[in-house]
C-alpha cells in the first residue's frame, strides 16, 4: 500500500474542514487500517481464528463510526473510511446500519487490547505490552500544521492487575485495561455512563457511582490485589517520555529496580511507557489496592470517576473470579446503587439527545454480534 499517496488523498479530502475534524478522520482511518493489518497477520500466522478477528474488527469499526455520528459536526462513514468504504459496507452491512441506532459498549482501544491478549495467547505483562506497543507505534497522525500528534482513539494510560491469594499461595493471571479513549466532554460521558450501566462488573460500576456521588469508596478488596499503570508515549511523544524515564532511573543508581521499572526498561526498544501512580480518583475508589508506583499527593484529577484504566482491568479481574467478588466488603449509603445506576442512565439519555442520537423508546446497545 502506498501510505504516502493515501495520506495525500486524505489531506486533499479534509483540507477544507476544521482541524478537529481532520484529526478525527485521520485518527479513525489510521486506527482501523493498523488494526486490520494486525488482525489479518494474526490469522495468517495461526495465532487467531478468523471468526474472532472478524468480530474484533467489526466491533472497532462500529465504535469509530458511532463516534462519528455523535461528533459535532457529524462525520459520516465515507469520510472516515475513504477508499475502504465500499469494501467494508459490503462485508459488514450491519455495522453501517447500527452505528446510527446502537451504542457500542466499550472504547475501541479496549477491544484492541483484548485482541492483543488473544493473539499473544498468554497474559505475561511484558509480552502483552510489547505486542500492544508494536501496534500503536504507527498510529500517530499529523494536525493541520503537519505536526505529529497522538491518535485520539489510542488510550493514554494502560494498566494491569492481579490478585495474590496468600492462603492458597496462588495468583490470578494479569487482567488488562486502558483509559477511556475519546475526545470531548459529551462523548466521554456517554462512554463512561455506558460502561457503568452496561459493561463493567457491578462492583466497579458501584465504585464509580459512589465516587461520583459521595467522593468515597463503595467497598474494599481483600488484601493483595496489585495494580500497575503506565502512561503511553507514542512515536511523536517518545523524546519527552524517555526523558522522564531517565530521570526516574537516575534515582535508582546502584539499587535494584522495582518490577514496574523493570517492565519499562525491558520494553524501551518497542515503545515508551512511563510508570504512572494511581490518581486521586482511583485512590479514593480503591483505597486498599497495592498500587505500583505508590500513589502520592498530587493535584485534583481533572477527569471524572470511571475514566481511568484501573476500572477496566479490575472489572475483568472480578468477572474472571466471582469468588473474589463475593469477598468484597461493601458499604451502605443513603442513595442505593440501583438509584445511582438509574442516574447514569438518565445522564446517558440526556447526552444522546443532545447529539441527536435516537433513544426512544429505550437506548439500544450493541451486542457485538453485528
Amino acid at each position: 500500500m502506498d501510505s504516502g499517496g493515501a495520506e495525500r488523498r486524505m489531506q486533499n479530502i479534509v483540507q477544507y474542514e476544521s482541524p478537529q475534524v481532520q484529526v478525527f478522520i485521520k485518527s479513525g482511518h489510521q486506527f482501523l487500517e493498523k488494526v486490520r493489518t494486525f488482525l489479518v497477520n494474526a490469522v495468517k500466522e495461526g495465532n487467531l481464528q478468523q471468526e474472532r478477528a472478524s468480530a474484533h474488527f467489526k466491533e472497532i469499526l462500529h465504535i469509530i463510526l458511532f463516534y462519528g455520528q455523535i461528533h459535532h459536526p457529524k462525520i459520516e462513514p465515507e469520510e472516515i473510511l475513504q477508499e475502504s468504504q465500499g469494501v467494508f459496507s459490503k462485508k459488514y452491512p450491519g455495522v453501517f446500519e447500527k452505528c446510527r441506532t446502537h451504542l457500542p459498549t466499550r472504547p475501541p482501544f479496549t477491544v484492541l487490547l483484548d485482541a492483543v491478549v488473544e493473539v499473544v495467547q498468554e497474559r505475561r505483562e511484558e509480552n502483552v505490552l510489547r505486542c500492544l506497543l508494536q501496534q500503536i507505534n504507527e498510529m500517530d497522525v499529523t494536525n493541520a500544521n503537519n505536526t505529529p500528534c497522538g491518535n485520539i482513539f489510542v488510550s493514554t494510560v494502560i494498566n494491569f492487575c492481579y490478585f495474590y491469594d496468600k492462603v492458597a499461595k496462588m495468583r490470578t493471571p494479569n487482567y488488562f485495561g486502558a483509559s477511556v479513549s475519546c475526545k470531548g466532554r459529551i462523548p466521554r460521558e456517554i462512554m463512561i455512563d455506558t460502561l457503568c450501566y452496561r459493561t463493567w462488573h457491578n462492583a466497579i460500576s458501584r465504585a464509580v457511582c459512589v465516587g461520583n456521588e459521595y467522593n468515597k469508596h463503595a467497598f474494599e478488596f481483600p488484601p493483595e490485589v496489585l495494580s500497575m499503570a503506565f502512561k503511553i508515549y507514542t512515536l511523536g511523544q517518545r523524546t519527552e517520555g524517555n526523558q522522564q524515564i531517565d530521570r526516574i532511573l537516575a534515582r535508582f543508581r546502584n539499587r535494584p529496580l522495582p518490577r514496574v521499572l523493570q517492565i519499562v526498561t525491558e520494553l524501551r526498544d518497542f515503545g515508551c511507557l512511563v510508570p504512572r501512580a494511581a490518581c486521586e480518583r482511583c485512590s479514593t475508589m480503591f483505597p486498599n489496592i497495592q498500587f505500583h508506583p505508590h500513589p502520592r499527593a498530587h493535584q485534583a484529577a481533572r477527569w471524572e470517576y470511571g475514566n481511568c484504566a484501573e476500572c477496566e482491568s479490575l472489572s475483568q479481574l472480578l468477572y474472571s473470579d466471582e469468588q473474589l467478588a463475593t469477598r468484597l466488603r461493601c458499604k451502605s449509603f443513603q442513595i442505593g446503587y440501583d438509584e445511582l445506576k438509574r442516574r447514569k442512565y438518565k445522564r446517558l439519555r440526556h447526552n444522546l439527545q443532545q447529539v441527536r442520537f435516537p433513544v426512544e423508546p429505550e437506548i439500544s446497545f450493541s451486542n457485538n454480534q453485528l
